[in-house]
């Protein structure tokens, strides 16, 4: 990691100017480039399981107990709230950004000041969503060909998970600024928390537990709604008080248009690449909802238990990403191929291995979601989880080099891969090999779309390990 020489901010008066920031790979006795990598992805993977846990009980919740119509809603709704979500990273990316500069030369006021403009921008992007989504939850579920009670549960969801989107623009920007300032335990922290309020809540309310009424549905989205809201409190009480040398004030929150424009000019791209993946995954979300109900709750069940390697993965891309910048920031660029090169070798070994184990237990996973439940929707995801298990060697490396172009200030490959792997492969396909044969397709159902979505895996797979191996990444200027 690198490490500041500098004074602490409890001895270094606001703005004063320090050493700049010395390079040193994480110390750890006698350790490897793949230990430093594990030493860095262990926190991220954690992070990422407790947020996984969030969706993943109302997953199961509503598919144990309630209709594969309430598990489409769902789905759906989910992919939205991710959509929403990634707005945010106009705000927290650069957040990071500005921050760890700051922090890394001993400025604790630009760092504070950086945070507090973080949060304006937060802020007003999570009201601007909460009255949108308020205004036009029914339209955007009918823009995702769902109808009928699914539908509904949809719209019902978004509704009152949306009422707290200022709170979870709390969460991600406050959590962004203190990773940036070094304290990646504290959103652990609250990510628990969340966790075991949203299971509580969600399941009392859903279910009618004790003195409460059954309110189904609507008691999904309630516990998730107040999970998320306490987090973003904690996260914003939190910086009040101060928080590892960062301090909401009223003075940092007052606009400031310099810190504004280098905010946005270090997150759009970044935001540009996520959107367009949000995007396109809700086009695709919206050709499987054509099938019915049940092709979309099969696809949400599926999606849910893909994710474990997703976020397995996402931790090797951070710890790639890290030292990628980190080795290039000290003109080490061979130590920065090394580096990424066993984070890749690392990250597909692991997904490997975790391809093999969801494969084997595609249909256990499908009948502990289900309860024994909806076999229709059991019948059709287990083929498809059993499909994609055989692309996760692609999806590591997409994730892994991604993360070092990243890392190296390379972000235009990433967004141009991303686009034309869903643009030129899986989105035509997915059209082509779910319509009916009458109709010139194939009539493959949502194998047929998965199909697509493996073909765009390994496309993207082999673009961007073209571009790593090329080289041409460590000469990026930042």
């Amino acid at each position: 990691m690198t490490t500041s020489s500098g004074p602490s901010p409890e001895d270094c008066p606001p703005d004063a100017p320090s050493p700049k920031p010395r390079f040193d790979l994480p110390s750890i006795p006698g350790s490897t480039i793949p230990r430093k990598i594990a030493w860095l992805a262990g926190p991220v993977f954690v992070e990422q399981s407790l947020l996984y846990l969030i969706g993943l009980s109302d997953t199961v919740l509503t598919g144990r107990h309630l209709s594969s119509d309430d598990l489409a809603g769902v789905t759906v709704a989910g992919y939205l709230l991710w959509f929403l979500a990634s707005v945010l990273t106009i705000a927290s990316i650069g957040g990071t950004a500005l921050v760890a500069r700051s922090v890394g030369a001993g400025r604790w006021e630009a760092a504070n000041r950086a945070c507090g403009q973080a949060f304006l921008l937060g802020l007003g992007l999570g009201l601007a969503l909460a009255v949108g989504v308020d205004r036009f939850a029914g339209g955007l579920v009918e823009r995702m060909n769902l109808a009928g009670t699914a539908a509904w549960s949809a719209e019902r969801y978004l509704q009152l998970v949306g009422i707290v989107l200022p709170l979870l623009a709390c969460t991600a920007v406050g959590n962004a600024c203190l990773r940036g300032a070094g304290d990646t335990r504290t959103g652990m922290k609250v990510m628990a928390l969340m966790n075991l309020i949203n299971i509580t809540a969600s399941w009392t309310l859903a279910l009618g537990l004790g003195p409460f009424p059954r309110l189904g549905l609507t008691g999904v989205a309630l516990g998730t709604a107040v999970g998320e809201g306490v987090g973003g409190m904690l996260i914003l009480t939190a910086l009040i008080r101060g928080r590892s040398g960062l301090r909401l004030t009223w003075p940092h929150l007052r606009p400031d248009r310099e810190v504004l424009r280098r905010l946005l000019r270090v997150s759009l791209p970044a935001t540009g690449e996520s959107l367009t993946n949000v995007v396109c995954q809700l086009w695709f979300l919206g050709l499987i909802n054509r099938l019915g109900a049940v092709a979309t709750a099969a696809h949400g069940v599926a999606i849910r238990c893909e994710a474990i390697a997703f976020l397995t993965i996402s931790a090797f891309a951070v710890a790639a990403s890290t030292l990628t910048g980190q080795c290039l920031g000290a003109h080490r660029p061979e130590l920065a191929i090394r580096s990424a090169r066993a984070a890749w070798l690392l990250g597909t070994a692991v997904l490997s291995i975790l391809g093999i184990l969801l494969y084997a237990g595609a249909e256990v996973m499908f009948r502990f979601f289900l309860a024994g439940r909806q076999p229709e929707v059991l019948e059709a995801g287990v083929p498809v989880l059993r499909l994609v298990c055989l692309a996760l060697p692609a999806l590591a490396t997409i994730n892994v080099l991604n993360g070092t172009l990243n890392g190296a200030g390379d972000t235009r490959w990433p967004w141009l891969i991303t686009m034309t792997g869903y643009l030129a492969v899986r989105l035509p396909l997915t059209e082509w090999f779910i319509a009916l044969p009458h109709d010139g397709g194939w009539g493959l159902g949502l194998w047929g779309a998965w199909l697509a979505m493996f073909a765009d895996l390994y496309l993207r797979a082999v673009l961007v390990a073209g571009r790593f191996l090329s080289g041409r990444w460590v000469r990026v200027r930042v």
